[in-house]
């Protein structure tokens, strides 16, 4: 009986408090995508703006945001939570498609679709993010500097975000 209540109390430090995933430790566009929001939820802008392509084109019900504003009207939104839910991947050679829904909570509102009200308050965002893979060039360089850049091996190429049919806010 004493040995089952000391493994059962010394069962918690067996097996280590489970992490979420890296990039170094990742090679899913899926879980690369869920990272990329962390770092947006986490105010880790440097992160995030590596894993956007150089040529990344990012939509916000139909505005286009030119990639080098990208992470500052990220910053501006004063994103403090990031839900993100549904997802499906379709492969497509060396891209990954991914559809889902996105909760994003800020101090300001996401879409201009959407009212004021909604500052502050969940904001359900449709989704569209294309993770490519950087293919090889031939140059042992730059490719190894591709893959540092890409870390998972994916860069966001396509990002589109579309006010949820609901309304948007919650």
């Amino acid at each position: 009986m004493c040995g089952i209540a000391a493994l059962t109390l010394g069962g918690c430090t067996v097996y280590p408090e489970k992490k979420p995933p890296s990039l170094a430790q990742t090679t899913s566009a899926e879980q690369v995508d869920r990272i990329f929001w962390q770092d947006v939820e986490q105010a880790k802008w440097t992160e995030a703006n590596a894993l956007l392509a150089p040529n990344a084109v990012w939509r916000v019900d139909g505005q286009v945001i030119p990639r080098g504003q990208v992470v500052t009207w990220l910053k501006s939104l004063g994103i403090h939570g990031v839900q993100v839910s549904d997802m499906t991947l379709t492969p497509a050679v060396n891209d990954m498609n991914l559809v889902y829904t996105v909760q994003i909570q800020a101090e300001k509102v996401v879409s201009a679709q959407v009212g004021a009200s909604c500052a502050g308050k969940p904001q359900a965002m449709s989704a569209l993010a294309v993770w490519q893979q950087p293919q090889p060039t031939g140059d042992d360089a730059k490719d190894k500097q591709a893959r540092n850049k890409a870390n998972a091996g994916y860069l966001l190429t396509v990002h589109d975000l579309t006010t949820a049919p609901h309304g948007g806010c919650s």
